[in-house]
This record gives structure tokens, C-alpha cells and sequence, in this order.
């Protein structure tokens, strides 16, 4: 009997734009940006500032010195945000349903820029921030700590008591869910702007 789900963010929750992103960066100054940026996992400089290794000031200082260029905060923050394409709010009506009868929570390989834009009243157009539509969220920078490292699943199967036979879990990434579906989990992983609400509804009618 499921009790718990757990989504993801980019590619999920949120129509993810990676192109568009990719192209800022390079406008930046960035020009090898795809070896560092992607959906699933960030690496490099852009990985020390998911897990946590930089804080934001220091990954925009890091950013700054790599590209030789003179990139504002702004200008910085607004290329991250260039990769939300859209909030897709049937999905975010669809989570508050879920909490009428499961607990919902959200885990996240993210980053500040990202996270601060989503935890504000600009996040939705009901101007509810991305944390009032989960029971808890978990955010990778905040935990020092990336999937698809079982560590990090772990810490939320501590911090919630939840077990993974009883929780289905969604994430767009291969290595995420394989990680989560060796832990016991159930899992789906949608691609990219897909509705996967059809597919959760008759894996809660199902499990």
C-alpha cells in the first residue's frame, strides 16, 4: 500500500529549457557550459554549487574568474532561471490532492538561484512558494549532498520514517531512479514536460 510519494523538480514539476539555459551561460562567457550543465546531474563548478561545496557568491565570484568575464550577480542568477520553461499548474494542483491522502515530498538536486526564486510568492500564479505544496522538501545544497548517492536517500528515509516499499518515487533522471529503485523504492521516471499524472494515479490504483 503506497503512503508516500516523492518528486522531483526540474523536468517534473517544472517544463526544464536546458537549451535556452546553455545559451545565456555561453552568452556569459561559458562557452563549454554543456560539459558542466545538464538536467539529471551538474558538474564542476556548477555541481559545487548544488551540493552545497559554494555558496552563491562564491560560485558567481568562481564564475566570473573561469570565464574571464564580468557577468553580474543578476545576469548570473537570470541565466539559471532561464532554464524554468514553465510551472505547469496542473501539476501543482494535482500535488495538493496527493496530500489529502499521502505524504509528499519533494527531493532535488538544486541550487540556490533556483531554490530562492521557487520558495518566493513568484514561484506560482496563486503565489504559493514551491515548499507549501510538499510536507517536507529536501534540497541538495541545503543537505551538501546530491542524488543519485544512496546517502541522500537514506537521510530522507530517516528524517521521515518513511519506508520505500510504501513510497513511489518520480524523477526524470536514469541514475536517480535506478539508485531509488535498488533502495526498494517504486519508481517512475517521465520525461521532460510529460503529464505523469496519468501514470502515478494507476500506479496508486495498482501498488
Amino acid at each position: 500500500m503506497i503512503k508516500n510519494l516523492i518528486f522531483d523538480f526540474g523536468g517534473v514539476l517544472i517544463d526544464a529549457d536546458l537549451e535556452g539555459a546553455i545559451r545565456n551561460f555561453q552568452a556569459l562567457g561559458m562557452e563549454n557550459i554543456s560539459e558542466y550543465l545538464n538536467l539529471y546531474r551538474q558538474n564542476g563548478l556548477f555541481l559545487d554549487l548544488e551540493d552545497g561545496t559554494k555558496n552563491r557568491q562564491e560560485f558567481n565570484d568562481a564564475f566570473r574568474e573561469i570565464t574571464g568575464k564580468s557577468a553580474t550577480d543578476q545576469e548570473i542568477e537570470a541565466a539559471w532561471l532561464s532554464i524554468v520553461e514553465r510551472v505547469d499548474m496542473d501539476k501543482l494542483r494535482y500535488l495538493e490532492e496527493l496530500r489529502k491522502h499521502y505524504k509528499v515530498y519533494l527531493l532535488s538536486n538544486i541550487n540556490p538561484h533556483v531554490y530562492d526564486w521557487a520558495n518566493s510568492s513568484s514561484f506560482s500564479s496563486l503565489g504559493k512558494p514551491l515548499p507549501d505544496y510538499f510536507d517536507i522538501a529536501f534540497a541538495s545544497y541545503q543537505l551538501k549532498m546530491t542524488k543519485p548517492s544512496p546517502e541522500i536517500f537514506q537521510y530522507v528515509i530517516d528524517q521521515t520514517g518513511l519506508s520505500p516499499e510504501e513510497t513511489i518515487f518520480v524523477d526524470d533522471g536514469t541514475r536517480n531512479v535506478e539508485t531509488a529503485r535498488l533502495m526498494g523504492f517504486h519508481v517512475y521516471q517521465p520525461k521532460n514536460r510529460e503529464d505523469w499524472r496519468p501514470v502515478v494515479a494507476h500506479m496508486l490504483e495498482t501498488l
